[in-house]
Formats: C-alpha cells, sequence, structure tokens
C-alpha cells in the first residue's frame, strides 16, 4: 500500500466539519423543495424553511422534525435532485446528531454490543454475545473479532455480517472456489462506524473508523471486498483520507473477474434486482448485480414509476409506515418476477424478514446454485 500512512489534510472530527458544512447548504439552498418532494417518508408536515432552520446549529429541533429525523433512512434520494448541489441527508444526520440522546429504543438496541472498547454493561454483553456466536458457529469462529496475522492480497470484509453465518458461508465458499488466498476481518468490535455515523453518534463513528483504518493497514491488502453498501462506502472514504493503494469491490464485482471459473449456465427464470440506496442501478455495483442475474438467469427491471425500493432498515422500525412501504414494494416486485436478488447486506437481511409472496436472495447466491447445479450434474453421470 503506497502512502498508507499519509493521512488527507482534512482530518476534522465529523461533530465539527458537519456544522460547518450544513451552514453552507443553508445559505445555497432555494427552497425548491424537491429533497422533500422524493423523500420516501416525509409526510409534508412542515416546511423546507422550518428543516433548514432546525439543522443549523445551535437552533432548537421541533417536535415533527425530530419524529421526521428518527424516520429518516439516510437513503440519499435527496441529493441528486437538488440544484444547489446540498447533501440534504448530511443536514438531517446533524439533527440526528442534536437530538441523539432522544433517540428511539431500535436505535440504541442495534448500537448496544456494536463497536470497539466498550464499557459497563455493553462491553459484558457484547463478550457474551461474541462467545455465544463463537460456540454456535465453530467453522466461523476463527474469523470472528480477529485481525488477520498473514499477508494476502485479498481482504474480505463482512463487517458486523459475520454473524449473519449464511451469506458468510456462502462467500467463503465462493472465495475458497476460486482458489486464491484471502483474509477475513469481520465483528462488531471491527464495526465499519456506518451505524454510528447514520445515527448521529459521531464521535464513536470517527472512532470506528480509524481503528479500521489501523487493522485494514496491518492486514495490507490490494483488494477489499465487502457486500455491504454501508461498509463498502466507509472502506472508499478511508482510502481517499489516507490516500491508500488499495482497490475496493463489492464481492459480485470481484466474482465476475472469474466468472470463467463458474459454470455458464442458466438455473432461474425471472429475477428483478433489488438496488440498494448505496449501490443504486447505475453504480458499478449495481450493474455488477445485473450481469450475475443475467448471467444464472432472466433479468426483469422493476418499472422506473414503483415505489421506493428502499429496504427501510435505518430508521430501525421506529417509522410504522415501514412495514406498508415494503409491502407496496414487494407488490411491485411480484409482478414482474417472484424472485428479488439484493446487492447489498444490510437490504437482504431486512428485506427477508418481511412475509411476502416474493422470494428474497442475496445476489451471491445465484453463483452458489451454479456451482451446486454443475455439482449434480457430474454426481448423475
Amino acid at each position: 500500500m503506497n502512502g498508507q500512512n499519509e493521512k488527507n489534510k482534512d482530518s476534522t472530527p465529523t461533530k465539527t466539519y458537519l456544522p460547518e458544512k450544513v451552514s453552507e447548504y443553508i445559505e445555497r439552498c432555494t427552497e425548491c423543495n424537491r429533497c422533500m418532494e422524493v423523500c420516501p417518508v416525509t409526510k409534508d408536515t412542515f416546511s423546507i424553511n422550518e428543516l433548514n432552520l432546525a439543522s443549523q446549529e445551535g437552533h432548537i429541533v421541533p417536535l415533527k422534525i425530530k419524529e421526521f429525523a428518527f424516520h429518516c433512512v439516510q437513503c440519499g434520494k435527496c441529493v441528486p435532485v437538488c440544484p444547489e448541489d446540498i447533501r440534504r441527508d448530511y443536514m438531517v444526520r446533524y439533527i440526528k446528531y442534536k437530538i441523539k440522546s432522544k433517540k428511539p429504543l431500535g436505535y440504541k438496541r442495534y448500537l448496544f454490543i456494536k463497536g470497539p472498547k466498550l464499557t459497563g454493561m455493553r462491553r459484558i454483553t457484547q463478550q457474551l454475545f461474541i462467545r455465544l456466536k463463537k460456540l454456535t458457529n465453530k467453522d466461523l469462529s476463527c474469523f470472528m473479532e480477529t485481525t488477520p496475522g498473514k499477508k494476502a492480497d485479498v481482504l474480505f470484509y463482512p463487517g458486523c455480517y459475520i454473524y449473519s453465518t449464511k451469506t458468510v458461508r456462502q462467500t467463503l465458499r465462493l472465495l475458497n472456489h476460486l482458489g486464491g488466498s484471502y483474509n477475513v476481518l469481520g465483528g462488531v468490535t471491527s464495526c465499519c462506524g456506518a451505524p454510528h455515523l447514520l445515527q448521529g453518534e459521531f464521535d464513536q463513528a470517527d472512532d470506528c473508523t480509524e481503528r479500521l483504518y489501523q487493522k485494514i493497514k496491518i492486514c495490507d491488502p490490494q483488494i477489499i471486498l465487502t457486500a455491504c453498501a454501508e461498509c463498502f462506502e466507509t472502506i472508499e472514504q478511508i482510502i481517499k483520507k489516507y490516500r491508500m493503494d488499495v482497490e475496493i469491490l463489492s464481492v459480485a464485482q470481484y466474482l465476475l473477474r472469474y466468472q470463467d471459473k463458474f459454470p455458464s449456465k442458466k438455473i432461474r427464470r425471472k429475477i428483478t434486482v433489488h438496488d440498494s440506496c448505496r449501490f443504486h442501478a447505475q453504480s458499478p455495483q449495481g450493474i455488477a448485480a445485473r450481469e450475475v442475474v443475467s448471467l444464472f438467469g432472466e433479468l426483469a427491471e422493476s418499472p422506473r414509476d414503483q415505489p421506493s425500493s428502499c429496504c427501510y432498515q435505518w430508521n430501525h422500525d421506529s417509522d410504522p409506515d415501514n412495514a406498508l412501504r415494503q409491502a407496496n414494494y414487494l407488490a411491485v416486485v411480484k409482478k414482474k418476477a417472484p424472485t428479488l436478488a439484493c446487492n447489498c447486506f444490510t437490504c437482504y437481511e431486512e428485506l427477508k424478514k418481511t412475509y411476502t409472496d416474493v422470494e428474497v436472495i442475496d445476489v451471491l447466491q445465484l453463483f452458489e446454485e451454479a456451482l451446486e447445479a454443475s455439482d449434480t450434474i457430474e454426481e448423475e453421470r
């Protein structure tokens, strides 16, 4: 890694940097309301002027905007429509920081055991959780909460999703099939900090990100893989901040580089791709997911006028309308295809909990099914 010890000049803490940006954004805002019009959660109970005022440092956040802030899923749909290049999602993120002491129980529960060097009951609960998971998943225990000591060109970073054992085992099987060496870095003590950042816990987010950078530096990879869109975004920022000479790819992107090592066989019919907030359809990760689906099945694109495809994970069920929005989205998907392939761990974990006739899969499952289909044919011969 060339220049891995050289930091970007901008190392200002988030809680210092963000209010300055928010102030700049407010000065530029023309109150055109486009950000509000595309928001999947706003109920139009306040004006954009009220939202701007609540975003400012030192201003009180009214109750109706507190509710909105905790319903916000940080999907970023408000960003590309802004004619002034304003990050409205950052502005709401700063509101979350201002009211972080009043966050709903779902937010607190989600963060309870995430992060390094916890104290008190959080530390005890975290250690009990880790021990239980290691006992019940002995084949993965060597990857949990450890920093690899050996060198390998590829680092698979599942982050907190190391405990989503089905998807992790699936990914490890696919990487083993390719035959190269790799390291795995994951666990709640190696959290990337995105969950904290999206909830306004800026100090914890910055600490997690810094510690993750130190662990990546020890691993010294040439390529980092992750299937979590939030982890991907954080690692992109780490690479930029520390000027690291390392490539970040989604797992699907990486596997497609070696698609000749997988059977070229159509194993499914129509499949729709679920685009996450950060792995949108036109992103390299979204394009890769579509290539995978086209490789092993028939791609069925969702109609452009569909309701928001957001999985609504990041408001932690504080908004009672989440379930209805998910049901409406999946009803549209059902008209196009019986299967929905997710290109992000977070979306997969959230949507698979929804009761629906649509089969929700991780896009990586298609690679695994292709291998299994090939093995079956060989056995029959």
